[in-house]
């Protein structure tokens, strides 16, 4: 059962940035309220940074789901993670992105898995060589 955790955790982790991604796209009004304030000024407005923040969520999170620069993509969003779970705060919703989080952070720690493109891309060129 080990060899299938690393893509379980990948692949989950990757339906949970494209939901939410696409949630933001979708309905930016429903999120704009966790935008901080200072993010925002009278150019970018918060929709357009959650519309933004949903596409790179969209794009990392099929990524993600291909395996395609696993690492770069899973360190990018459990950053992204971490800095909204602090600034959420010790709450419900900061709690859970706080877990996330680490769950993302383990993706990069563990690489591109077998299941990967990253790791076809390694067969194919190691082949070659």
């Amino acid at each position: 059962m080990e060899k299938y955790a690393k893509p379980t955790l990948r692949i989950a982790m990757a339906l949970v940035f494209l939901y939410f991604g696409f949630q933001q796209i979708s309905s930016p009004d429903n999120w704009a309220g966790f935008v901080p304030e200072f993010l925002t000024s009278s150019i970018i407005t918060a929709n357009n940074l959650v519309i933004l923040n949903g596409i790179v969520e969209l794009i990392l999170g099929l990524f993600l789901i291909l395996g395609l620069y696993t690492r770069a993509a899973s360190l990018i969003l459990a950053l992204h993670l971490f800095g909204i779970s602090f600034s959420i705060g010790f709450t419900p919703l900061g709690v859970r992105d706080f877990g996330l989080s680490f769950a993302t952070l383990v993706v990069f720690l563990n690489g591109p898995d077998q299941y990967t493109l990253d790791a076809k891309f390694a067969r194919k060129k190691s082949k070659k060589d």
